[in-house]
């Protein structure tokens, strides 16, 4: 799969700061190539949305997406577990990896992970926390929300004790990332349950803030940007990198529908109703997460969230996928801009974006 750096050269582009900065992008072996032409698909059935438009649903196309969304629907998926320590050594390997060529790319505006306390967003297993301990960094504040890991398990109800218990999953995988690095490394790493929209974090206490895959999650982006603007030390700075809500496979493993771009096509009332006709066994789950864990965070809406509370956008790359520009049609495009007025070509076709911004 291909990933190419999005060239922007009109005013607007201009306006929201992307930048077109070349280089050579990683594999993160995580968007999987929709066939094309997609008019080769079965129709396997057709939806039609409250606007009159029909949508033909498509067979294998979830599966080309998303391959392994059948485990998030699992019953038996209620329980975060470590993976074979093979397995962890891979991931911290692939994260060092990453983590150089970011890090290359923040030397071009003389800026540097190293020797700096940072803040992390949406941990998870703390394996990046740990890779970035490894790296040279000063300290490591690590957060996350277990309500997010929650609201995506069948049969999942965020309350007190239901957190008390995803915590200590958590708690167990990391201790588990935590053996396989140096000790002295593994104790510059904190990790707190912390809402980085409403956050408790100590005011100008970091250096750099960073999140993978996170920025697609968070409630209320707005409040998100404000928070990290008063975390930040003045001159520090933060480092994204996230898969849009509106990216062909935006509505992740649960909200990942049989035609492109599903769940960015449809209104929340005729995404219910797509799910109480064709995966009512589904519906309760996937609700949860589309209504409690994605955002519909545009570009344009991420460059006012930053320029409106303190920071400045340095870059906003978003990484297009070839396959997804070659799909992705008027009609379609159309359909979105109806329900979300400020989505643009360039959401639709970039499932990964980098963003980098300074305290102003």
């Amino acid at each position: 799969m291909k990933y190419t750096p999005y060239r922007i050269l009109t005013a607007a582009s201009n306006r929201l700061g992307i930048t077109n900065f070349i280089c050579d992008f990683y594999d993160l072996q995580k968007i999987q190539p929709t066939k094309h032409p997609i008019s080769s698909d079965k129709v396997i059935g057709i939806f039609t949305d409250q606007f009159g438009n029909k949508m033909n649903l498509l067979s294998g196309l979830r599966d080309r997406i998303k391959p392994t969304w059948r485990l998030m629907i699992n019953p038996d998926y209620t329980e975060l577990k470590a993976p074979a320590v093979e397995e962890m050594k891979m991931r911290i390997d692939k994260q060092t990896k990453a983590l150089t060529r970011i890090e290359n790319f923040l030397q071009t505006q003389s800026l540097s992970f190293k020797g700096k306390k940072i803040l992390e967003i949406g941990t998870y297993d703390g394996s990046s926390a740990y890779t970035f301990a490894a790296f040279g960094a000063k300290e490591i504040l690590a957060t996350d929300m277990a309500a997010y890991y929650i609201n995506q398990t069948p049969g999942g109800v965020v309350s007190e004790n239901a957190i008390a218990k995803k915590n200590k999953e958590l708690e167990k995988i990391r201790n588990a990332y935590a053996e396989l690095i140096d000790q002295k490394d593994a104790e510059k790493v904190h990790f707190i349950e912390d809402d980085i929209s409403d956050s408790s974090v100590d005011s100008e206490s970091v250096d750099a803030i960073v999140s993978w895959e996170v920025l697609e999650h968070i409630t209320n982006p707005n409040e998100a940007f404000k928070q990290m603007a008063r975390i930040l030390k003045p001159g520090g700075f933060a480092f994204h990198e996230y898969n849009p809500f509106f990216s062909v496979d935006g509505g992740h493993s649960l909200c990942t529908l049989d035609f492109p771009w599903g769940h960015a096509r449809l209104t929340d009332e005729d995404f219910e109703r797509y799910y109480e006709e064709f995966r009512p066994n589904q519906k309760e789950v996937s609700l949860s997460f589309f209504k409690n864990n994605l955002n519909r965070m545009t570009l344009s809406h991420l460059n006012d969230c930053m320029e409106q509370n303190g920071l400045e956008p340095v870059s906003i790359i978003p990484w297009y996928n070839e396959a997804d520009q070659a799909a992705l049609t008027n009609d379609m495009l159309n359909e979105c801009k109806n329900i979300h007025p400020t989505a643009e070509h360039v959401d639709l076709v970039a499932p990964i974006v980098w963003v980098l911004c300074k305290k102003k």
